[in-house]
This record gives C-alpha cells, sequence and structure tokens, in this order.
C-alpha cells in the first residue's frame, strides 16, 4: 500500500510540469500576438499593392517613347 501511494505521489510530481507547459496553450493568442500578425498582414497587403502599381506603371512606361518630342518631324527618315 506504501509503495502504490509513493508511486502516485511520483507520478504526479513528474507529470506536473508537462501540465503546467499544455496550461498555457490551450490560451489563446495574446494581444501582443493579433497585433503582430494584424501588422504583418497589412505590411503585406501595402507590398503586395505596390508590385502590381509598379508592375501596371512599367507596362505604360515602356510603351511611350520617351524622345518622341525631341525629335523632329523629319529626323530619322531618309528622303
Amino acid at each position: 500500500m506504501r509503495k502504490l501511494v509513493l508511486a502516485m505521489v511520483a507520478m504526479s510530481v513528474l507529470t506536473l510540469q508537462a501540465h503546467a507547459q499544455q496550461r498555457g496553450a490551450d490560451q489563446g493568442p495574446t494581444p501582443e500576438e493579433i497585433e503582430k500578425k494584424r501588422n504583418a498582414a497589412d505590411l503585406d497587403r501595402k507590398y503586395k499593392a505596390a508590385i502590381k502599381n509598379s508592375k501596371s506603371n512599367t507596362e505604360a512606361t515602356s510603351k511611350k517613347d520617351p524622345w518622341a518630342n525631341m525629335r523632329g518631324p523629319a529626323d530619322g527618315k531618309s528622303q
């Protein structure tokens, strides 16, 4: 009987640390973690918008001739 009681006490002491670690996992995210996730999502959204805007600006400017105003009507044409 005494050995059984000692074994039960030993088991409860050994499992106490694992139980304490698991108890923290049951709780939801902290306000700091929620804020970090929100900031990361906002930053990601802004990054994607900037990349999309950059691509659309690149396509629009690549079709335009930047020297069009500098040339005369007959420049580059042989007559």
